[in-house]
């Protein structure tokens, strides 16, 4: 989930100035100033250091990827083909649409449809439509670019152009919050004294007994969606972004906040990220669909999947280290084959009726267990689903079995968890599952018998975030109003509340002073 912004973003642009400038000229250019509109455009690319004349090197990523990201996705992008032409990655661009004619013929403007379009006087068919036109300058790039081959510098060229621009520079947290911010990921530090909670381009940090600010990690992106320690607690993973945007993966030292790699760059908000028990592998879902896997040791990304047709909510390795698997809101989960990202089978549980229970229900986790091969996913719907990957994929079987299988009885186990919404989040450990719910509950149920243990109520608003803490028993869970909790899973026992804001003035005083 991702909440709505209360705060004003003053982050780095997606694009350059010079790009900004020239928006800026061509709208003076429909009040009437025209004269000096083409050597005052030629100026400010000269200074902004882009190429103006045909001989200059054009750059793909760095000259013409922001451009089209701005002024082109919007209508041809990855959710969006008018005219059946896309533009969000460059084997796309060089694509032609629906007209069957070439989009880009490398060193022939005249005959690319794509330069056709962006020159084209009429309106109805020009492209941006409904937009301005592209300046003067910023058609010579197309042209130049064209011309000297329209090579690509990137690594892939499958890959949106939006992550093609490397990683931001993010602004400062806000020195003091105005309000709370939702807590929408969390992680208890090894040897619990200390949970690491998302906040506002930063995560803070937090002392459980007595639930006092420990220190702030800022410079972070807009929006933390995923945080997990390593095994020492030096490091935190840490994966969030701005939504619709950018997503961003990243190891952070958790004294100094300091960003040691970043992994990897999203077109869309990183939801879900974790370390493979060991820590030699790391695995992220994003918002763009994708499922990536990487070495830990150096940040080398092993392999890169999109088979979802909507946001990747979850991933999990199971514990012997084969697969991992990947939950979704396109109602399934998919299992891959960990070292290689090839598709082991996919858990439709979610999408069947069980009983009187309607199915087609969005997943919104998945953890595998410790010391087994069985998989637990949740979301919308009665229950939390008990499953093993190898038994899935029998079930699943062919087309020519397809009658015989729908008169056995599947595998899977269901756990009726009793909440009246969602389940946003899963921990599971030591035979105990915990599941934090929209309903402002979290439960507590034992992995053997399936049946509750008992509720942790004190929330306030929806509760999406939790992480548990088998060798301490300590349980910490979040809230959609910024509040988290601390308990102690023996007794059931609150033992901390505080609103996660610095400086946010709650009813009990300042948080964080």
């Amino acid at each position: 989930m991702i909440f709505i912004d209360r705060f004003s973003d003053h982050g780095p642009p997606t694009v350059g100035a010079a790009l900004r400038r020239d928006d800026s000229l061509n709208r003076l250019k429909h009040r009437g100033i025209k004269p000096l509109l083409h050597s005052i455009t030629i100026a400010a690319l000269l200074l902004a250091g882009l190429p103006a004349a045909a001989g200059a090197e054009v750059n793909f990523v760095r000259d013409l990827a922001p451009l089209i990201v701005k002024r082109c996705t919007g209508c041809h992008g990855e959710r969006k083909d008018s005219g059946g032409y896309r533009l969000h990655t460059y084997e796309q661009l060089m694509h032609g649409g629906s007209s069957g004619l070439p989009a880009v013929v490398p060193g022939d403007p005249a005959k690319s449809e794509l330069f056709s379009r962006i020159t084209e006087s009429d309106e109805d068919n020009r492209m941006p439509q409904q937009d301005d036109a592209l300046t003067p300058a910023q058609i010579e790039l197309f042209r130049t670019w064209i011309v000297q081959g329209a090579k690509f510098d990137g690594a892939d060229t499958k890959v949106s152009l939006k992550t093609l621009f490397g990683p931001r520079d993010h602004p400062a947290a806000p020195a003091v919050y105005r309000m709370s911010v939702p807590v929408l990921a969390l992680a208890i530090a090894p040897g619990g004294k200390e949970v690491a909670v998302g906040g506002y381009h930063e995560v803070t940090v937090w002392n459980t007994a007595t639930g006092k600010l420990a220190r702030r990690l800022d410079h972070l992106p807009q929006r933390i969606q995923s945080l997990a320690y390593n095994h020492d607690g030096s490091q935190l993973l840490v994966g969030g972004g701005t939504p619709g945007d950018y997503g961003e993966l990243a190891l952070v030292d958790a004294a100094t906040g300091k960003r040691l790699r970043v992994l990897d760059t999203f077109g869309d908000v990183v939801l879900s990220a974790c370390f493979r028990d060991d820590g030699q592998r790391i695995a992220a879902g994003s918002a763009d669909q994708s499922v990536r896997v990487y070495d830990a040791a150096d940040g080398h990304r092993l392999w890169n999947m999109k088979l979802h047709a909507d946001w990747v909510t979850g991933v999990s390795f199971s514990s012997d280290h084969r697969y991992l698997a990947s939950s979704s809101k396109d109602k399934t989960v998919k299992i891959y084959e960990a070292e290689t990202g090839t598709l082991f089978t996919t858990y439709n549980g979610h999408n069947q009726m069980i009983g009187t229970y309607a199915g087609q229900n969005p997943v919104y986790n998945v953890k595998f267990t410790a010391d087994s091969p069985v998989a637990l996913s949740a979301g919308r719907g009665a229950w939390i689903q008990l499953w093993e990957p190898e038994k899935a994929r029998d079930e699943n079987g062919t087309a020519a079995d397809m009658e015989d299988r729908f008169k056995k009885v599947g595998h899977a186990r269901y756990l009726a968890h009793g909440f009246q919404q969602e389940v946003f989040s899963l921990a599971v450990s030591s035979g105990q599952v915990f599941a934090a719910s929209a309903d402002g509950l979290v439960k507590q149920f034992d992995l053997a018998t399936l049946k509750e243990v008992r509720p942790y109520a004190g929330h306030h608003d929806w509760v999406y975030a939790l992480d548990y803490d088998a060798a301490e028993n300590r349980l910490a869970t979040g809230g959609y109003d910024g509040e988290v909790r601390i308990w102690d899973t023996t007794t059931g026992t609150c033992l901390a509340t505080f609103t996660a804001a610095p400086g946010f003035k709650t009813a009990a005083g300042y948080v964080g002073k």
